[in-house]
C-alpha cells in the first residue's frame, strides 16, 4: 500500500508527497528500533533480577553451610575427636 502510493507519487512527479512518504518510512523504523531496544531492556533488567536473586540464595545457602560446619567443628573440638 504504502510503495503503491510512493509510485504514484513519484509518476506525478509530487516530491513533496515523495518526501513526506519518505519521512513517514524513517520515523516508523526510527520508532520500531526504539521500541525493540525498550523490549531488551526490560529483558535484560528481568534476567539481571534472576541472577541476582540466585546470587543471594547461593550466598544464604553458603553461609548456612559454613555456620553448620563451624558448629561441627566446634563439637568436635570440645568432645576432644580431630576433625
Amino acid at each position: 500500500m504504502l510503495l503503491r502510493r510512493v509510485i504514484e507519487h513519484v509518476r506525478a512527479q509530487n516530491w513533496t508527497a515523495v518526501g513526506i512518504d519518505f519521512v513517514i518510512v524513517v520515523v516508523g523504523i526510527l520508532l520500531a528500533l526504539q521500541i525493540s531496544d525498550w523490549n531488551q531492556a526490560r529483558q535484560d533488567r528481568v534476567r539481571e533480577r534472576a541472577y541476582s536473586d540466585d546470587i543471594h540464595s547461593y550466598r544464604q545457602w553458603l553461609q548456612e553451610a559454613q555456620a553448620l560446619r563451624d558448629r561441627i567443628t566446634s563439637h568436635s573440638s570440645m568432645s576432644g575427636e580431630v576433625p
